[in-house]
């Protein structure tokens, strides 16, 4: 796979990572108090490990170096973790959304 694919690749998972926490920040509006608080600080978590990916993917595409497979699996194992908390944490606000 070539650098620029990868990262087109990966700024397309990073571009559907800030919706589903636009989301969100959306369904946590409807909160009550005491639950915004629980799930804000999860929240900007998220929002930091998301902006940390796209600087590494934005550092990969702009050097564009010519052994780039050291950057590439600290990538894959980065978006692995962000991509499962996110998918975990917007599971758990949908669901407590439905409850409340």
């Amino acid at each position: 796979m070539e650098v620029k694919d990868y990262c087109k690749a990966m700024l397309a998972e990073v571009s559907a990572w800030k919706e589903k926490l636009e989301a969100m920040k959306k369904t946590a509006d409807g909160f009550g108090s005491e639950q915004k608080e629980k799930v804000l600080p999860l929240i900007g978590q998220l929002e930091q490990e998301v902006v940390s990916a796209q600087m590494r993917v934005d550092q990969l595409e702009n050097e564009c170096p010519s052994d780039w497979s050291p950057i590439k699996n600290e990538l894959d194992e980065l978006f692995g973790t962000v991509g499962s908390k996110l998918d975990h944490a917007f599971q758990d606000m949908s669901s407590r959304e439905k409850l409340w």
